[in-house]
């Protein structure tokens, strides 16, 4: 029975230190007036150069909108999304239906394949994206609001254009979201056409504020 008991006693720590794989996260319950700014760095150039600020102005039944800044700039834009944070106008472009950057509930091991157009505004061009998602980890990652609790997503995208002067790109992005923050702390993206790397972008959360 003593040596029963032991067993026991030293399976717990190991029991407590599993949930992180068991658990997972829901869509998140966002507010209007929610915000979030995250510092840019040019992967290529290894320099800081804007920060992003987020706010949301509207939540409906099915979408978010949020106002989009960079600090310092007199201008905005609005960027419309799902309930689950995946990109329908980014401003810049549009997806139709949308990009399913995430598939909620969250859990690691959770995979989803995915396909959108997408439609530049700046010249009306389309493409076409082909998504692999995956959740790989629940680990702890730091930035400079903190150390959060998050979600690692890897995200493989391939694109093509639909005009006559196609291109063909791939992106790679892996994605921190934290249930706690209720967007990403975190994103590392990294763009290639023509086998060479043409942008590699890093966000990381400078602050928020949550109604």
């Amino acid at each position: 029975m003593t040596k029963l008991v032991g067993i026991l006693a030293a399976a717990i720590p190991i029991l407590f230190a599993l949930p992180a794989f068991a658990q997972n996260t829901d869509k998140p319950d966002v507010h209007v007036g929610d915000r979030w700014s995250w510092q840019h760095t040019n992967g290529l150039a290894n320099e800081r150069d804007l920060t992003r600020i987020e706010d949301i102005v509207e939540v409906s039944g099915n979408e978010i909108r949020a106002r989009v800044r960079v600090k310092g700039n007199p201008g905005s834009g609005i960027a419309t999304y799902t309930r689950e944070w995946d990109p329908v106008d980014v401003v810049s472009a549009q997806y139709s239906p949308f990009l399913k950057e995430l598939a909620f509930p969250l859990q690691v091991g959770k995979k989803w394949n995915d396909t959108a157009d997408k439609m530049l505004f700046s010249n009306g061009k389309h493409g076409k994206f082909y998504l692999k998602g995956e959740v790989v980890a629940f680990e702890k990652v730091t930035v400079p609001a903190g150390t959060f609790d998050a979600y690692r997503v890897n995200l493989v995208l391939d694109a093509s254009g639909t005009d006559e002067d196609a291109n063909i790109g791939n992106t790679e992005e892996t994605y921190w979201y934290a249930p706690s923050v209720k967007r990403y702390v975190k994103l590392e993206n990294t763009f290639r056409r023509d086998g060479r790397v043409r942008s590699k972008d890093i966000y990381e959360l400078l602050e928020y504020s949550l109604r």
